[in-house]
């Protein structure tokens, strides 16, 4: 079933239409704010090809001066028994010509959607912060997906897995965090969503490692989107995270704000949606 989900997604990909959005992938793969844990909640689409392709700049002149730029895109496979997701984040950030944000991720995963309510599921995902002086991180695992109330316009779903994450590291000598680490987690999400004239999504990650209790992220992540004229979309997104044990000199907390605007393709009206029976 996964090989034939892998041909489905390249069969996909060999359309002209679908190939822009995987160049933007990789642009935000290596043009490189990326979030080190990926919502995919705010990823679940309905049947067919659906995606976005998201675009971010930003600056300052004066007392401060800076630059932002980033792209961010994700494309998804769905059908009655399975659904495919690809998607790419990046940012590059220059204060006074030097680089200050310099990140990038590219996600895949892969969800067995037949049964009504418990979903079987798997993943890999690779990505790096400059800024943390995360440098390499790869990860793998697989879980559960359990949906919990879903309607038109309310959805509450809760995800449990374990992964396999190693990080390489660019620290001084004099930093007790070692460069390089393999660690088994225990990863935890509880998603709420509210579909109306707006998409509100509200999501809370716990990663732990089982035998280290005290080694854990909290991960926090609200999204309001709200559709601007046509498939134009403008979203404004609130992340949130701790690190118990970071490396020297990067803080345990970290919060960002940001807006951005992003077109939508593949996504139906309601009124031409099948209603169900």
């Amino acid at each position: 079933m996964v090989n034939s989900a892998i041909c489905t997604l390249y069969t996909v990909l060999k359309n002209k239409y679908t190939a822009y959005v995987f160049c933007a992938l990789l642009f935000g793969l290596f043009a490189s704010s990326a979030n080190a844990q990926v919502n995919v909640e705010l990823y679940r689409k309905k049947k067919g090809v659906q995606g976005n392709i998201g675009l971010h700049v930003g600056g300052a002149s004066g007392n401060s001066d800076f630059f932002t730029g980033g792209g961010a895109a994700n494309i998804s496979y769905n059908t009655p028994v399975y659904s495919l997701l690809l998607l790419g984040d990046g940012l590059l950030g220059f204060r006074d010509g030097e680089s200050f944000s310099n990140e990038g991720l590219i996600h895949l995963r892969y969800t067995y959607v037949k049964p009504p309510r418990f979903q079987p599921e798997t993943f890999v995902q690779s990505y790096y912060a400059r800024s943390r002086k995360l440098t390499f991180r790869a990860l793998a695992g697989a879980g559960l997906r359990t949906i919990l109330f879903e309607d038109d316009t309310y959805s509450f779903t809760v995800g449990n897995s374990l992964m396999w994450e190693r990080e390489h590291l660019d620290l001084t000598a004099i930093d007790p965090h070692p460069t390089r680490t393999s660690e088994i987690r225990s990863s935890n999400y509880v998603n709420f969503q509210i579909r109306k004239k707006a998409t509100i999504t509200l999501t809370g990650y716990y990663q732990f490692v089982p035998s280290e209790i005290k080694d854990f992220r909290l991960l926090g992540n609200l999204q309001i989107a709200s559709r601007v004229a046509g498939p134009l979309q403008q979203v404004t997104t609130i992340r949130y995270r701790r690190d118990s044990r970071p490396p020297l000199d990067i803080h345990k907390n970290d919060l960002t704000i940001g807006t951005s605007f992003a077109l939508t393709f593949g996504q139906k009206k309601k009124s031409e949606e099948k209603k169900p029976e």
